[in-house]
């Protein structure tokens, strides 16, 4: 028996929402491992992290979160 309209929306919702979902946990997870990274950073005597350049000067790791927000800003939720 085919699905109403109805079904069929709800359904088509429900796979989208599963996807979302499912690229915010591994956004979520790609975070988590960024922040570790950090914790995971030299630190001096009081206990500050040491952030190094990288050649030209940049400072490498907040390149690499600006990166990464800016892979994960501006989408759209269901």
């Amino acid at each position: 028996m085919p699905l109403d309209p109805a079904q069929r929306h709800q359904i088509e919702q429900d796979a989208i929402t599963a996807a979302w979902e499912a690229e915010r946990l591994a956004t979520c997870d790609e975070a988590i491992a960024l922040l570790r990274e950090i914790a995971d950073l030299e630190r001096d005597d009081d206990g500050y992290v040491i952030i190094g350049t990288d050649a030209e000067g940049h400072n490498d790791l907040m390149s690499r979160i600006t990166a990464f927000l800016a892979t994960k800003t501006n989408r759209g939720t269901p």
